[in-house]
């Protein structure tokens, strides 16, 4: 195995354990805001006003937490690594874009 695919099966990897939490960490942010905000409603008897508050503070933290992770795992202006077919051959090149003007026109 050469450097280069042994660093690219590492990265892989890393990219994947990092991508594995994802699920865990979101469902634990929602069920924390929930369950802060159901203390603070019965500790300051204010009905589920501050359940459903935390519910969805938890649900943003979710969100963002998600966001980060999978923007650490696949960096701005990587692409993930190309997949070999199952004959083994490379993967097909796309076709070079063809310009267009300002008339939506192909340019020739």
């Amino acid at each position: 195995m050469t450097n280069r695919s042994m660093k690219n099966s590492r990265e892989a990897l890393r990219s994947a354990g990092a991508l594995s939490t994802v699920g865990l960490s979101f469902v634990l942010a929602l069920v924390m805001g929930f369950w802060i905000g159901n203390r603070l409603d019965a500790w300051l008897h204010t009905g589920p006003v501050l359940t459903i508050l935390g519910f969805f503070l938890g649900l943003a933290a979710g969100v963002l937490n998600v966001f980060r992770t999978v923007s650490q795992a696949f960096p701005p202006g990587t692409t993930p690594p190309a997949r070999d077919s199952a004959d083994g051959a490379p993967p097909a090149e796309l076709p070079p874009a063809t310009p267009v003007d300002e008339d939506g026109q192909r340019e020739q």
